[in-house]
């Protein structure tokens, strides 16, 4: 996890850095060839923000009673960023979640003798609206939380890469379940913007889904919540213009 972290920091923190220095540079060569811009595109944020991110994902559930397993994902999103205080933000999500637990045992009660999986892997496809309250917003600074609606698709898979849907003996009998949940998404994050309108982020937050399967297990989980899933995300930001 701690690897993981540092890897996308150091290269968010890296990139971050070239924008500045690329856009100190355009700076000086503009002041020396012609007088500064002064219509009202150079003095205030772009009013739609393009999204490109990635980051480490965490799974918490009957098998992992904490967020310590991490995979990644891939992030596009919209922010309408017309309004000072609130603005609308839609975000698409690629990416994977996956939990072990080889001594998990259900601890409750069952008419027949329990043999849930002890790992699973899925990937999923998420897309959600939410609206971003911002804390601060500047014309280069922008802090915001944020709460969405949506769904997202999964498969839980084992080590094989085969369905448990189709593995009936991993669930209580007549246990059954479908692949796409709501999820109420809840974030915060804090986004820096170069005069320019390109810029660099950082969010993260819960997942929020409404499923108890995203590990195959419900009826033999000693869980009584839902399971859950938390995200970061870099992404690096380019103004819209259209």
């Amino acid at each position: 996890m701690q690897k993981i972290l540092l890897y996308f920091l150091v290269l968010f923190t890296g990139t971050f850095g070239v924008f500045e220095r690329i856009q100190a540079q355009s700076s000086v060569q503009g002041a020396q060839t012609k007088e500064p811009d002064k219509s009202p595109s150079n003095k205030h944020s772009p009013t739609r923000l393009l999204e490109i991110g990635v980051g480490p994902t965490a799974y918490k559930g009957d098998l992992a009673s904490q967020y310590r397993k991490w995979s990644s994902a891939f992030y596009v999103g919209v922010k309408f960023n017309r309004k000072h205080r609130v603005n609308g933000h839609l975000n698409l999500a690629i990416g994977s979640i996956t939990g072990q637990n080889p001594s998990y045992v259900f601890t409750g009660e069952s008419e027949t003798t329990p043999t849930p999986n002890l790992y699973f892997k899925t990937t999923f496809f998420s897309l959600n609206y939410d609206l971003q309250i911002n804390l601060v917003k500047t014309p280069r600074w922008i802090v915001y939380v944020s709460q969405g609606i949506g769904f997202m698709r999964y498969n839980p898979k084992d080590e094989y890469g085969n369905d448990f849907q189709n593995q009936l003996n991993t669930r209580a009998a007549n246990e059954t379940y479908g692949s796409i949940s709501a999820i109420l998404p809840t974030q915060a994050g804090v986004i820096y913007l170069l005069p320019n309108g390109y810029g660099a982020g950082i969010q993260g937050g819960w997942l929020n889904t409404q499923t108890d399967y995203l590990d195959n297990i419900s009826q033999w989980g000693n869980r009584s919540k839902k399971d859950n899933a938390l995200w970061v995300k870099f992404q690096f930001i380019v103004p819209l213009t259209f």
